[in-house]
């Protein structure tokens, strides 16, 4: 059995957490999405995979070998050079796939071990399904007796009432479905669409079964920075022990559900609140909180009197003294100043608002950080506030309060708001 994953894309919309990283390398807890994708399916029977890559070609590769030899599978890479859609990328893996009815699945998902099964055992011509309260961000699957006869992509006002059952981006396609593919003209947008293949080939007599799975328990498309926290969240809900593999002083106290990695440290007067998740030789404390639904990444060190609350904190970050974290996500290598700070709640206790992509989006969170890319640098007392995104290798001057995202690789040497 072979499974096709497409990974190629940029990830606009999920800076400044793909500024320096492709959206497939993004890590859920201990692993990144794409290789929880691999390792399940492998589980699963299927044995070969083509990876479709383009954007940080370089870094992906070489983490798909690591997971190749550790899993002791093939994992084929296709450069997709020109980035014209889903539908081309698959076209571009065409002339590597070996199977007759491929899996095929897009990079940027979480799905549980359930829904990947349910698809890789359906008959080819299958797809997932997903029911959701809006269908907006979507594509709207118009489906009969259970199966798929089209799908409409971002449908503004459906003519029917909800909950809607939209695409969930994994298919088994047959080999006489596929040989189509070449068929399909590009959207308005200038590009190739998968979606558009289901289109034409139910005009063709194809009828693709629909295998339903639940949002959020089930599957989430890792589709905007706040994804991040959703689908930690959902995994963190999943730990029901206390697990300490590395070293916790007798003056820490952990509490609920908390998995402590080998290497890691906790230090004396420190208070973890499950569920939460230490990385390994990750640091904590002394006197440090750790509030429910955080992850603290390899390597990473909280010192002294920081607060965190469900947060994602990647490898490698240090955040050393008196600062506070909330509902954010901070990426690898990050080095925060003494007394940094960043809010999670609008004055005015309105949702949070992010800018994805140039347009003001609504998180639907009440409470939600900031998202602080690789490599940033803050000054002592600095502060940011709700929905902030600051990109990459930026670096923030002591006392600066930050309002407004900031661009990759920026100097902030004053106040923006």
């Amino acid at each position: 059995m072979e499974m096709v994953i497409l990974a190629a894309g940029k990830g606009e919309r999920l800076r400044p957490i793909t500024d320096v990283k492709p959206k497939p390398m993004i890590r859920i807890l201990d692993k990144t999405i794409i290789e929880r994708i691999i390792e399940s399916s492998y589980m699963m029977g299927v044995k070969r995979f083509v990876v479709v890559a383009e954007y940080r070609y370089d870094i992906l590769a070489k983490h798909l070998s690591r997971i190749a030899e550790r899993l002791g599978t093939e994992i084929s890479i296709v450069r997709q050079k020109t980035e014209l859609g889903t539908g081309h990328a698959l076209l571009e893996a065409l002339p590597s796939i070996n199977s007759d009815d491929p899996i095929v699945v897009y990079g940027d998902l979480y799905v549980s071990e359930n829904a990947l099964k349910r698809v890789i055992e359906s008959p080819p011509n299958s797809l997932l399904g997903i029911r959701v309260a809006d269908p907006s961000s979507y594509g709207l699957l118009h489906v009969r007796d259970g199966v798929a006869y089209g799908i409409d992509e971002k449908p503004s006002k459906p003519k029917f009432s909800g909950p809607y059952l939209i695409n969930g981006g994994i298919y088994r396609f047959s080999k006489e479905a596929l040989k189509y593919l070449e068929d399909i003209e590009p959207s308005p947008r200038g590009e190739i669409e998968l979606t558009d293949l289901i289109n034409h080939t139910a005009k063709m007599g194809f009828r693709f079964k629909v295998v339903e799975a639940s949002y959020y328990d089930d599957w989430i498309d890792i589709g905007r920075p706040w994804n991040i926290l959703d689908v930690h969240e959902r995994l963190l809900k999943d730990l029901r022990n206390k697990v300490v593999k590395g070293r916790v002083s007798p003056s820490a106290e952990i509490k609920g559900p908390v998995y402590i990695e080998d290497g890691a440290e906790v230090k004396g007067c420190s208070i973890i609140e499950g569920p939460a998740y230490i990385d390994r030789n990750a640091t904590i404390g002394p006197n440090s909180y750790i509030r429910p639904y955080t992850y603290i990444g390899e390597g990473s060190k909280i010192g002294f009197s920081v607060e965190v609350k469900n947060s994602v904190i990647y490898e490698d970050a240090r955040i050393p003294h008196l600062s506070y974290i909330g509902d954010s996500v901070i990426c690898e290598g990050v080095n925060f100043g003494a007394g940094t700070l960043i809010a999670n709640l609008r004055f005015d206790e309105n949702p949070v608002k992010v800018t994805v992509k140039g347009e003001r989006l609504s998180s639907g969170r009440k409470k939600l950080g900031a998202f602080i890319g690789a490599y940033v640098k803050t000054g002592i007392n600095s502060s940011i506030l709700p929905g902030v995104k600051v990109g990459a290798y930026s670096v923030i001057y002591p006392g600066v309060v930050v309002g407004r995202d900031v661009d990759y690789g920026s100097v902030v040497r004053s106040n923006i708001i």
